[in-house]
C-alpha cells in the first residue's frame, strides 16, 4: 500500500524549471530524505506534496487515511514555547477548523431553525474533515 503517489510533477519558479516529471510512490515502512543545495527546490517540493502549492503539471495523491503536517524551515521559536506547541503549528489549518466548529456550537443556542440547520450541516462537514485527517489522534502521535 502506498502512502504517497507523486506522478509527473513539474514546477517552475521565477522562470526556472526546478522540478521536471517527478514520479515516485512512498510505500509503508519506507523513509525518504530530500537533499540538495540551497535554492534548488526542496521546500517548494515539500509545499507541493503537502498541498500548499499547486504543481504546474502532474498530481500528488495521499491515498487512504493519511495525516500530513509540514513544519516550515522558517518556523519561529518564541520564548516560553514548548516543542509540542511548535510541532502543532504544522496543523494550524485543522486547529482553525476546530475553532470554527466550536464557535458554531456556541451560536446554536440563539439560532433560528433555518440558521441551526445550516450550522449543523457546516459542523458536520468540519467534523468529517477533521476525522478523515486524523485530527483527534494528533496529540497522541
Amino acid at each position: 500500500m502506498s502512502y504517497l503517489n507523486v506522478t509527473n510533477v513539474s514546477h517552475s519558479f521565477g522562470g526556472r524549471q526546478i522540478l521536471e516529471n517527478v514520479s515516485f510512490k512512498l510505500l509503508r515502512g519506507e523513509h525518504v530524505g530530500l537533499v540538495g543545495a540551497n535554492g534548488e527546490g526542496k521546500s517548494t517540493f515539500l509545499n507541493i506534496v503537502t498541498g500548499h502549492v499547486l504543481p504546474d503539471e502532474g498530481k500528488v495523491e495521499w491515498p487512504g487515511k493519511v495525516t500530513v503536517g509540514y513544519l516550515d524551515q522558517q518556523s519561529t521559536l518564541e520564548k516560553g514555547m514548548t516543542i509540542r506547541e511548535v510541532l502543532r503549528t504544522a496543523f494550524d489549518g485543522m486547529y482553525a477548523m476546530e475553532q470554527q466548529m466550536l464557535e458554531l456550537y456556541d451560536k446554536m443556542g440563539d439560532a433560528s431553525p433555518e440558521e441551526l440547520d445550516k450550522m449543523m450541516n457546516t459542523v458536520g462537514e468540519i467534523q468529517s474533515e477533521l476525522e478523515h485527517n486524523g485530527f483527534y489522534s494528533l496529540d497522541s502521535k
